[in-house]
């Protein structure tokens, strides 16, 4: 880990008044994946390989593959956890003393899983998790999303999306939530008890929101998504901002970060939202930080 004085910029795009700075938690390489999980927050490091923990005013190292790239962790079985090894191209299980476990690298289909890079716990012991597909413009839309038992069944739950991202499921009301990258906008999807998807709506379009619709990365486009009663935040990756609806998709705020691949977002017990991504995606070890915006910095002005 590169450890250095980090500077975060914050500014609140919504008024155009500057605010408090958030703090700087953690630096990594090309950190990701945040989760809050214990009372600790954990984030994925896709440029070391590893996982680790923020807590008691610094990191530790959780877990390590070398290989595995990795670029989400989430709770799975009984007591564990699954983690996306986006360069591995597998999901892979974790126990919770940082044992690894099964790999999960075969689609329904029979083929290889491409490049998994999301995912999201289903509140009864599985995960749903994006296989992203090749993140350039022009490629073929072969992103899909697909939902893992902790018995190992694999079911393809949507496809045909252009470059699958982000991923978050809300069990009270079983939406999931998808963000379609290079199409810039976030799915809501109704599933049944089968992960058969019952309906579904472009929730949010980059396109129709005036803090969304310019941007200057070619490739930017909604990443992470973190959930909470009334709110989803959302990454906006190569434009270093982090936006925040309303849970019918009304933009309510942007808050802007240094990092300008920001991919990763997550609130804490007490409120306080974390966002994680790289200061550059060309160069390993892909530089970056995990940072905190306290409740007064992040909320929506009323």
């Amino acid at each position: 880990m590169i450890l250095r004085p980090l500077v975060v910029a914050l500014l609140l795009l919504a008024t155009g008044a500057a605010s408090a700075e958030p703090t700087v938690v953690a630096s990594g390489s090309y950190p990701e994946g945040l989760l809050w999980y214990g009372g600790r927050m954990y984030f994925t490091e896709m440029g070391a390989d590893r996982v680790s923990i923020i807590e008691d005013g610094g990191t530790r190292e959780f877990w390590r593959l070398p290989g595995c790239g990795p670029t989400q962790i989430v709770p799975f079985g009984a007591s564990g956890f699954v983690v996306d090894c986006h360069l591995g191209r597998a999901m892979v299980e974790v126990s919770a003393e940082g044992i690894t476990g099964r790999w999960f690298a075969t689609a329904p289909n029979g083929q290889r899983l491409q490049d998994p890079n999301a995912a999201a716990s289903d509140g009864q012991g599985g995960a749903y998790f994006s296989d992203a597909g090749v993140f350039d413009a022009h490629a073929p839309s072969t992103g899909r999303v697909y939902h893992l038992t902790s018995k190992g069944a694999m079911t393809e739950v949507v496809g045909g999306l252009r470059y699958a991202n982000g991923v978050n499921f809300d069990p009270a009301t079983r939406t999931l939530y998808v963000s379609e990258h290079l199409a810039r906008r976030v799915w809501a999807m109704t599933l049944d008890t089968r992960q058969r998807v019952t309906a579904r709506r472009v929730l949010i379009d980059f396109a129709r929101h005036e803090a969304t619709r310019r941007h200057t990365y070619p490739l930017a486009g909604p990443d992470g998504i973190a959930l909470r009663p009334g709110l989803i935040a959302v990454a906006e990756y190569g434009e270093g901002r982090i936006h925040l609806f309303g849970s019918e998709g009304r933009h309510l705020h942007t808050l802007k970060v240094s990092m300008p691949f920001v991919d990763t977002v997550g609130w804490d017990g007490a409120g306080n939202l974390y966002a994680g991504g790289s200061f550059q995606n060309l160069r390993p070890p892909f530089e970056g930080a995990v940072v905190r915006f306290a409740p007064r910095d992040w909320e929506p002005p009323q």
